[in-house]
């Protein structure tokens, strides 16, 4: 006796058929924040090739969406840590630095921690996206010095017609930005950052924000 067809396959396989795939386009602009205190050092940062073919492909709404995370993000930090830094050299591997290479006080590795997006019911809704890196500091000896994430989080509101991908990719690029925005603003202000800082001579590294001297007098 022939077995019948699974009435669910014609069913699957049509719903298959009329999905797409976006792929997102990734500008990854930076602008420089009006207040960044560079650092006198020159340091190496190191892109793990898992780093560079990142790609988050997900699910939402029926088709799939593909976001070249990897690509853009080696091309945000490019512009972003000669801003946070005197000098950036790259490098093929997180350390310990071969020998008769560039004198560099410590290496700069990024990672993706984590992505999301949202879709708005009406393509007119507001698209949102959140991204955590992971920054860590290697000594040149090979010794973590420091390790912290920064998230960024986008939004923008989509228009009617047919760019699908643009939204998207538009609140993954503020979400991109707002990281590295915070990674110049805010990397004086992590302690194990600060250590290295002072321990490289580097002059003003006792200094703390304004909140956190106000929480150190009232204890």
């Amino acid at each position: 006796m022939a077995r019948g067809i699974n009435p669910l396959v014609p069913i699957v396989g049509a719903a298959l058929l009329s999905a797409c795939a976006h792929a997102i386009p990734l500008q990854a602009t930076l602008e420089r924040p009006p207040t960044v205190r560079q650092v006198p050092l020159a340091v190496g940062v190191f892109y793990s090739q898992e780093f560079r073919d990142y790609m988050h492909s997900n699910w939402r709404g029926g088709d799939r969406w593909d976001f070249p995370l990897g690509q853009a993000s080696v091309k945000l930090f490019g512009q972003a840590l000669p801003i946070l830094f005197e000098s950036v050299v790259p490098v093929s591997g997180r350390s310990p630095l071969p020998e008769g290479g560039a004198k560099l006080a410590a290496v700069i590795e990024p990672k993706i921690e984590a992505f999301d997006f949202s879709l708005p019911f009406l393509k007119t809704g507001t698209y949102t996206a959140e991204i955590s890196y992971r920054v860590t500091l290697h000594s040149p000896e090979g010794l973590a010095l420091a390790s912290w994430t920064v998230k960024g989080i986008g939004a923008k509101p989509g228009q009617a017609g047919f760019e699908f991908a643009r939204w998207p990719g538009e609140a993954a690029d503020l979400a991109m930005q707002d990281a590295a925005n915070k990674l110049l603003t805010s990397f004086w202000e992590v302690p194990e950052v600060r250590h290295w800082l002072r321990q490289a001579g580097v002059r003003g590294a006792n200094w703390m924000p304004g909140w956190l001297r106000t929480f150190f007098r009232r204890g």
